[in-house]
């Protein structure tokens, strides 16, 4: 039921208006392609409907965000 839903990580300094997902066919999955480095360790959270912060359900790894909260990670 996302209005919107934005990717967000230490690779585009958490910036909340720099990759917007889509659901092009309103199937309820949102997604976006990114070009990230290789051989990099990544950061990230979830924006839905520009104020709840979450991390990926999916993420096998997760570490603390020194917020009270969790960053998934990304080893690409």
């Amino acid at each position: 039921g996302a209005e919107t839903v934005s990717v967000v990580g230490d690779w585009n300094q958490w910036d909340p208006e720099a990759d917007v997902m889509k659901d092009a066919d309103d199937d309820g999955v949102w997604e976006l392609r990114l070009k990230l480095e290789s051989d990099q360790v990544y950061q990230y959270q979830f924006i839905i409907d520009d104020e709840e912060w979450v991390p990926d359900p999916r993420a096998p790894v997760k570490v603390d965000d020194g917020f009270g909260g969790t960053n998934s990670v990304l080893d690409v």
